[in-house]
């Protein structure tokens, strides 16, 4: 046998194989048979600094990863590794591309194997997995086929080398399906370096271009690029040929409206490690595979809208809500195959398709971060978006999100992914958020209003000039416990809005009223006080005192000032605006009743409690006039648990006034009628009758 670090040749007559440690050449025509050991196909060449992964060195089934992550180095690694420890007699590397590359490969091995050649490329490759197999009737050598970049399961069909107790076949692919005949070989994902590993290269590559990099400029670098092997190789080589360090590259990668990856790797000429394509074009094979196997032309659009998403994922509802598919009707590739908008099952079909080929990734242990996609695809896919676009495609994902958190509303998981969502979108397309880019006006359509309170703020309108989204994220933060980060966001929101569109902008004022409430209910009530007094005067001062959202205000204010301990002033704040709502409204208007109530309330609280008594005797009263009031009517009122209250309201603060005896009369008269209409045992007639007992006590001078 010869050295596996010698030059075989083999002459013919015809023709000769010419055998190197990294190549055979093949030559047509009949010759002998090539000597042992033997290497057929060229095994890529180590790319500098490679750095051998612990967890790939023993897979037991297909190489699978997107674009970029390093499958083919570490096949050849594993393939160099095995034939210099002397573990082969045959070691073939095929290119995989198609079928027919997969045909030229076994032939050629065949070729070298016998001295001699076949017309015909499938007979030839028949041939050649026959003497692989266990019953091939003469000696068996140690053999090791690489299959490298299967692109198509049927490009292997019958072409899968036979399982042998001395061979073995190892698999690159991006596709997820490649699955060989027989026993169930589970895939080895082969995803990025680990961070430790990324940053040990990139500083081990630079050094050897002559440059030196820090570990927390060179981690840093080496996140924003996703941990991608290929990714890293050729910043590496961009840095060195630029003469740049890590950190200007990192601004120049972040910079909005600058370079593009594509203008931020060498040219094809000055590609490192005898790469052909810049990380830019990897998926493109990938991407126009995937055209072919979705039809309707939703593929790239789909892309488009998954690539706003953050690096942790959203859930795959969310590109199928109205909003997505409008998107990607109008922007779709191709005519849908029977002529129809496309519907969401049609959008979960192609997210198939696009997991399948290695362009997404949708994890089922999370459905709220089901759609993944590579950090450098996102980007290469965003910078190829026309800017004509970018507005509606960030108009449109912002719209799609908020129809996701409606249909989220009671799920408390959904509330962190929507905060996710919408800082990586304000991240990539903030600006596009501000003006709406069907209509180039500041303008918000009614249906997505962010939230009761804000309509209410508004008066029933939502706020002008910002996608309602930002909103909602604010509310969503409050509404899962996390009050300071929605106060936070507000302000951040409020600042914004200032800084573009000045003072007296709606969204100033609605982004303050949320900031002020988030900071009342994060622990802060006489801070939330205070931030609605402010609102309060720059309202008055320009929309006027009985405009829907001062009243909104109003009430607002008093309630805080209540909480914060100050029911004084709560109670001066509820006259004027139970004062206002009545003017303008008229004395039946429903929330005014509400505010009486609560006036009377607090007027008692802070120290007045004749005052309470007389003004929930005077609610009670009008009450009680109301258009259809009659005798029993309390009975059958759709209001009566107001009536109910402020009877309870005046027994209460009569007694408090110091007239017990009259307070446990009053209160008995309520138990009565409760006792009659709610049933002796509700939560309301068990409190009377407990209030009741109280004063009767204190009647009789217990």
């Amino acid at each position: 046998m010869a050295g596996h670090h010698g030059t075989a040749v083999v002459a013919g007559h015809h023709g000769m194989a010419v055998g190197r440690a990294d190549h055979v050449s093949y030559y047509a025509g009949s010759r002998a048979p090539a000597a042992w050991p033997l290497r057929v196909g060229t095994v890529p060449a180590a790319a500098r600094c490679f750095r051998a992964r612990p967890a790939l060195d023993d897979p037991h089934g297909p190489l699978v990863g997107t674009a970029g992550t390093g499958k083919t180095q570490q096949a050849a690694h594993l393939a160099r590794r095995a034939w210099d420890e002397g573990g082969l007699d045959l070691l073939v590397w095929v290119p995989a591309g198609d079928r027919e590359s997969v045909l030229a490969g076994y032939a050629q091995a065949l070729a070298e194997l016998t001295g001699s050649d076949t017309a015909a490329p499938e007979q030839a490759a028949q041939a050649f997995l026959a003497r692989l197999r266990a019953d091939a009737g003469e000696p068996r050598p140690r053999w090791l086929i690489v299959l490298d970049g299967v692109a198509h399961p049927d490009d292997l069909r019958g072409l899968w080398p036979p399982d042998h107790p001395g061979g073995r076949t190892l698999v690159t692919t991006r596709r997820r399906d490649i699955a060989r005949p027989g026993p169930v070989r589970a895939a080895v994902p082969v995803g990025g370096f680990t961070p430790a590993e990324a940053t040990t290269y990139l500083r081990e590559v630079l050094a050897e271009g002559g440059r030196e990099a820090g570990a927390e400029e060179a981690e840093a670098l080496a996140h924003e690029l996703g941990l991608l092997p290929l990714a890293l190789a050729q910043a590496a080589a961009q840095l060195v040929r630029e003469d740049l360090d890590c950190t200007a590259y990192l601004g120049l990668l972040r910079q909005p409206g600058g370079r593009t990856l594509a203008e931020l790797v060498p040219g094809p000429g000055a590609l490192p490690d005898g790469q052909h394509f810049g990380v830019h074009e990897a998926w493109l094979p990938s991407c126009e595979r995937a055209d072919l196997l979705a039809p309707g032309g939703l593929v790239r659009p789909l892309m488009e809208l998954a690539a706003l998403l953050p690096d942790g994922g959203a859930p795959a509802s969310v590109l199928a809500r109205p909003a997505a598919l409008r998107h990607l009707e109008r922007h779709r590739t191709a005519p849908s195959p029977d002529g129809t908008a496309p519907r969401p099952e049609e959008v979960t079909a192609a997210l198939r398709v696009l997991e399948l080929l290695g362009l997404i990734d949708c994890p089922a242990s999370d459905p709220h971060r089901s759609v993944r996609m590579h950090p450098v695809l996102r980007r290469v896919t965003r910078e190829q978006v026309p800017a004509h676009r970018a507005g509606a495609l960030a108009w449109s994902l912002a719209s799609a999100l908020a129809q996701a958190a409606d249909r989220h509303r009671d799920d408390a998981a959904f509330g962190p992914v929507l905060v996710a969502c919408a800082g990586e979108l304000l991240r990539h397309a903030g600006t596009e958020l501000w003006t709406h880019p069907l209509t180039g006006r500041t303008t918000a359509p009614r249906r997505d209003a962010s939230s009761a309170a804000i309509s209410a703020f508004f008066g029933g309108e939502p706020p002008l000039g910002v996608h309602p989204l930002l909103f909602r994220v604010g509310e969503f933060l409050g509404g899962t416990d996390r009050a300071g980060a929605a106060r936070d966001h507000f302000e951040r929101l409020a600042d914004e809005a200032l800084r573009r569109q000045g003072p007296g902008s709606e969204v100033v004022d609605g982004a303050r009223e949320r900031a002020a409430h988030w900071r009342g209910e994060a622990g802060d009530p006489a801070g939330a006080a205070a931030g609605y007094t402010a609102i309060l005067g720059e309202q008055i001062r320009r929309i006027g005192p009985e405009h829907l959202g001062t009243l909104a205000t109003r009430a607002a204010l008093g309630r805080w000032r209540a909480r914060a301990g100050d029911p004084g002033g709560a109670a001066a704040v509820y006259a004027e605006l139970v004062a206002l709502q009545e003017r303008h409204f008229g004395p039946a208007y429903p929330e005014a009743f509400e505010n009486r109530a609560l006036l009377a309330g607090w007027r008692g609280e802070s120290g007045d409690a004749y005052g309470a008594a007389v003004a929930y005797q005077a609610l009670l009263d009008d009450l009680l006039r109301l258009p259809a009031a009659s005798p029993g009517a309390v009975a059958t009122r759709p209001n009566r648990s107001d009536v109910f209250a402020a009877h309870f309201g005046h027994a209460h603060w009569r007694g408090r006034a110091g007239d017990p005896a009259g307070a446990a009369v009053s209160l008995g008269h309520l138990l009565a009628e409760q006792t009659r209409v709610l049933g002796p045992g509700h939560a309301d007639t068990l409190a009377t009758g407990r209030e009741r007992e109280r004063w009767a006590r204190y009647a009789g001078g217990e």
